[in-house]
């Protein structure tokens, strides 16, 4: 197969609009991973936050702030602070107390 032959297929692709379909589809499929992997992430640290606060910090109030601030300063770090406002990560964070409490 030369280069030429390459080209017509790939020509044929693009007009009958199944490249473009296609290459939407891979679009949607990265950004809908990329999510998951974003609320993964923000579970995980909510998770870790929320032992470090249990651990070491006294008064349940100075503890869920301390996890928050935790959180979002992870967050702030990798880049992905931006991408979730105080109510996703107030739940977040509550969400993580339940289940560390549930484990034990």
């Amino acid at each position: 197969m030369n280069l030429k032959t390459i080209g017509e297929i790939i020509l044929f692709l693009w007009n009958t609009g199944i490249l473009t379909a296609v290459a939407y589809a891979a679009s949607r499929f990265f950004i809908a991973h990329t999510k998951n992997k974003n609320l993964l992430l923000l579970e995980q640290w909510a998770l870790q936050a929320t032992q470090y606060a249990e651990m070491h910090i006294q008064g349940s109030d100075k503890k869920k702030q301390v996890a928050l601030n935790f959180l979002a300063d992870r967050l702030n770090a990798n880049k992905l602070g931006f991408k979730f406002d105080a109510k996703q990560l107030d739940t977040a964070i509550e969400l993580a107390v339940k289940q560390l409490k549930g484990s034990k």
